[in-house]
């Protein structure tokens, strides 16, 4: 059923984020280069050198360091969008990055998939055709925001109501997923995250903290900086379960990508609602 599900269920996301994008998404970044060239560096470069990082001090077996990497090669999700909105971030420098790099997602996912499992599982690893990978990863990904683009420019309005159902209707979709995922193996539930959970909320956790400091250091705006941090802490997990279960077809490596998954929307909400607050008593002070 995952097979299956996953990636229809990735295809709907990216098609619901293709429906509140424009060209002008994707030009906006010459406006802001600094933080948009940033950002980008901060999750295609530094987000993987970090997780790797993080399994040298954290060891975990080898299915589970190569799925933690994979998750790490994953662009931000729609998540990352909203919960960048709540906290009153750049929501428009945090589109731009997810639009961008989702793009290229094609490219890059499958190039750090197949060092992960080379590196981490060896001969053991399971089998990835790099080109098919790719060709998949940009039908799943980028053909069905393509394809949103086009209702959008067809039909404003239409794209509009169709954004406001499929906002939501995408975390929904994201939250079964991971579930369904857990589900599928929930006899070693308990022990996945005994065996995960420190390495992947350690990741979680770093990726954002690193992302406002290095934010702070380049003199970026704080709204800027709020938006880098939640695309650099909450990555897009359906695409790297469906890379796990879909094309590797293997449970283990999964596990990681499931777990943060559901580590990632506690610690981004709980982050987003501390900086909603915090902006408000600014906002209170400074009238």
């Amino acid at each position: 059923m995952l097979k299956v599900g996953l990636p229809i269920a990735l295809a709907l996301i990216m098609f619901g984020m293709g429906l509140g994008l424009t060209l002008a998404d994707f030009t906006r970044v010459f406006k802001k280069p600094k933080a948009f060239l940033l950002g980008a560096s901060m999750q295609v470069i530094a987000l993987p050198i970090i997780a790797f990082c993080v399994l040298l001090v954290f060891p975990m077996q080898p299915a589970f360091a190569a799925g933690l990497m994979i998750l790490a090669a994953c662009p931000g999700g729609v998540t990352s969008n909203v919960l960048t909105f709540i906290s009153r971030g750049d929501v428009a420098l945090s589109v731009s990055l997810t639009a961008i790099i989702s793009m290229i997602g094609f490219i890059t996912v499958p190039l750090i998939t197949s060092f992960a499992l080379s590196h981490y599982m060896g001969e053991g690893a399971p089998e990835l055709p790099i080109a098919s990978t790719m060709i998949g990863v940009l039908v799943i990904t980028v053909v069905p925001v393509v394809i949103g683009m086009g209702v959008r420019k067809a039909s404003a309005s239409f794209a509009d109501k169709a954004e406001k159902f499929f906002g939501p209707f995408s975390i929904i979709i994201f939250i079964t997923v991971v579930l369904a995922a857990i589900f599928q193996d929930r006899q070693n539930v308990i022990p996945y995250f005994q065996q995960t959970g420190l390495p992947t909320l350690v990741l979680n956790l770093l990726m954002m903290f690193v992302a406002i400091m290095v934010g702070r250091m380049f003199l970026l705006p704080k709204d800027q900086r709020t938006a880098i941090s939640f695309e650099c802490g909450l990555q897009n997990s359906t695409l790297g379960l469906t890379i796990a279960l879909t094309i590797l077809d293997q449970t283990e490596i999964s596990v990681p990508i499931a777990v943060y998954g559901l580590v990632m929307l506690i610690t981004g909400f709980l982050f987003a609602m501390w900086l909603r607050s915090r902006s408000a008593s600014e906002a209170t002070q400074g009238a």
